[in-house]
């Protein structure tokens, strides 16, 4: 992965990601994930579990926590709640 392309350390990867942007390479493809889960969200009228599917997420329980963790509400709630204030 990062490792292999750059030729350095993991942790080294890891500790100038969390010094550049905060997060460590794991945390970062997360917030990734969600930022892209959202916008379909909003965007689509897929379930649940394609989005899920669609931005990396194996199953869709883990997606479901993982956003509920990130944002504080459920993907339904968030689609909702935005559907609601258009």
């Amino acid at each position: 992965m990062l490792q292999e392309t750059f030729h350095f350390h993991p942790n080294y990867i890891a500790k100038s990601m969390q010094k550049a942007f905060g997060s460590t390479p794991i945390e970062y493809l997360m917030k990734y994930r969600i930022e892209q889960a959202k916008m379909l969200l909003i965007q689509t009228s897929w379930k649940i579990a394609t989005i899920a599917e669609e931005v990396g997420f194996g199953q869709t329980p883990y997606f479901t926590r993982q956003f509920r963790k990130f944002t504080g509400q459920s993907p339904s709630q968030f689609r909702k709640k935005f559907i609601g204030s258009k």
